[in-house]
């Protein structure tokens, strides 16, 4: 077994250094997002060069990686942008205003739209495409769009760890070399972490909302969808965990339906789409009226199509084992790098094929041929219009082609940082600071791991040994330790400034990184209070 050995707190800090620099430009938002991935990404490399000996052959492959993932994430950012401009063209203010009466209160059909629906979503596809898709739901009832944002970083972050047909869950027990009895261990586990904060999530979804006020209107769905879903979670995942996160959101949706049917002390209408929150029925009432019934349903079901193709192609897609293993198996397009090494005792092995685009199972493919599919059955039912189509690529394509350098900037960062050591320095530093009490800080070093990178399942790549390692040193339960790796992943996911980017272009706002970091670190940071509290009681019971 490896030990983990002392790092000195000046190389530690050199280490954390273009974390923390990303981290307080972002916050202190006077420059643009592009800006500060320059500066951060200028300032890895000099540390990464000088301090940690990494050779121009390091650095260089290092950078291709993460441009490469930025590839991968653009592959979303544009089928996402062209559903947007779609949906918007086709009626996404109907849609708003048809989702505004389907649950009793304002609150709840927020809950609806950031909390469970992305969740379930998140349990089929992959990185982005819950937020892609509830951003601007949320946007079309009224919500701001960097409002609309925070909302679904938060309230979708618990589904990440066994959703995408549990990736980032096998990443974790894969690294870390558990055995089928592990596996079971670390499922129990990292849903009981997960499952508190899925409850914690919808709490936090409604005060960001409308304050005690949207606690209070929410209060029945809550009482009823939360404890569900991360039932609905613990009990699949000792089952299979790949389908935990779907299967939850399947039953959260199942509550929201009951919730819907049960008597509520209190209603409370939505504002129209585009109006300011403060404004109350009376208004909204006068603008409706202005729309004819018949005209509203029928573009608010055009616009709904979409949401409802990406649904049954991804479904149909991920739900047959046999056609799941061939669509990730199959097509794959990703670019090969060789093994790379520095003074930092660093040594990244040669790979054939970097984190391949499964042509036929990316999330990318999937909203693409949702949106293709829609203008099918426009089309087919007379309302689709000539001319529609050329506006509509063209705004999304210049899109993201703003989007694109800063996204590859800020996925070069992390190639830098996690083949030059810096990442694992900065991990082991705190393990070895931490010592006994390193459970209070296993979430921590998940959470790293997903700001820096964007991914739970990379954060899970990079540090899931390093949690199996240090549970030996301390004679504790592994299992225990990446449950707090899991849920602290999820967490700096809904952080990562990537992860951020991608939901501001599905809304079509670029520069507000810094606001929707504002907004979610907050919430974030209590997130991260209960899966540290959590892990550690694990911890203790099975001490």
């Amino acid at each position: 077994m490896q030990e983990i050995t002392g790092v000195p707190l000046g190389r530690w800090l050199l280490a954390a250094s273009p974390v923390l620099v990303l981290l307080t430009l972002v916050l202190w938002g006077r420059w643009s997002t592009l800006v500060n991935a320059l500066l951060t990404v200028a300032g890895a490399l000099v540390v990464g060069m000088l301090v940690f000996d990494a050779d121009m052959q390091t650095v260089a492959v290092g950078l291709g990686k993460g441009a490469w993932v930025g590839v991968w994430i653009l592959y979303v950012i544009g089928p996402a942008l062209l559903m947007h401009h779609l949906t918007a063209r086709m009626g996404m203010k109907e849609l708003g205003r048809a989702l505004s009466s389907l649950l009793p209160t304002r609150t709840a059909t927020v809950l609806l739209l950031a909390w469970v629906l992305p969740s379930f979503i998140q349990g089929v596809s992959g990185f982005g495409t819950p937020i892609a898709v509830a951003a601007p739901l949320l946007v079309a009832i009224g919500v701001r769009p960097v409002r609309a944002v925070a909302l679904s970083l938060i309230g979708y972050h618990w589904a990440v760890g066994f959703g995408s047909m549990g990736s980032s869950f096998y990443m974790g027990a894969l690294t870390a070399g558990l055995d089928a009895n592990g596996i079971a261990a670390f499922a129990t586990s990292g849903a009981i972490v997960l499952g508190v904060n899925c409850i914690l999530a919808g709490v936090l979804v409604a005060l960001m909302h409308d304050g005690w006020r949207g606690l209070r209107e929410g209060a029945w769905m809550l009482a009823v969808t939360g404890p569900t879903m991360a039932m609905a979670q613990l009990i699949v995942a000792q089952l299979e965990p790949g389908i935990a996160s779907l299967c939850a959101g399947a039953a959260g949706i199942g509550a929201v339906l009951l919730v819907r049917v049960l008597p509520h002390p209190k209603t409370a209408t939505l504002v129209a789409p585009g109006l300011p929150d403060t404004v109350r029925s009376g208004e909204q009432e006068k603008v409706q009226e202005t729309v004819g019934a018949d005209q509203t349903r029928a573009r608010a079901g055009n616009a709904a199509v979409p949401y409802v193709l990406l649904a049954v192609i991804a479904l149909t897609v991920f739900l047959p084992p046999a056609l799941r293993s061939w669509a990730k198996e199959n097509l794959l397009i990703g670019p090969s790098f060789p093994a790379t090494g520095g003074g930092a005792q660093v040594r990244n092995e040669a790979v054939s094929t970097y984190s391949p685009i499964a042509v036929l199972g990316h999330p990318g493919t999937f909203l693409l041929l949702a949106c293709l599919a829609s203008v099918l059955v426009w089309w087919a039912r007379g309302r689709w219009r000539a001319g529609t189509w050329r506006p509509v690529w063209r705004g999304a394509l210049r899109q993201t082609w703003k989007t694109a350098p800063s996204v590859i900037l800020l996925t070069s960062l992390a190639g830098v940082l996690v083949d030059t050591g810096m990442v694992r320095t900065m991990a082991q530093g705190i393990a070895d600071v931490a010592g006994s009490s390193y459970p209070l800080v296993a979430p921590l070093i998940g959470a790293m791991g997903s700001f820096v990178t964007g991914s739970t399942t990379s954060s899970n790549a990079l540090f899931s040994a390093l949690q199996a390692e240090v549970a030996q040193l301390l004679d504790q339960r592994p299992t225990d330790l990446l449950a707090g790796q899991l849920a602290g992943g999820n967490i700096g996911n809904s952080l990562a400034p990537v992860v951020i980017l991608l939901g501001l272009s599905a809304v079509g706002v670029g520069r507000e990184v810094g606001r929707v970091l504002r907004l979610t670190l907050p919430p974030a940071a209590v997130l991260l209070v209960s899966a540290v509290t959590v892990t550690r009681v694990l911890v203790a019971i099975n001490e």
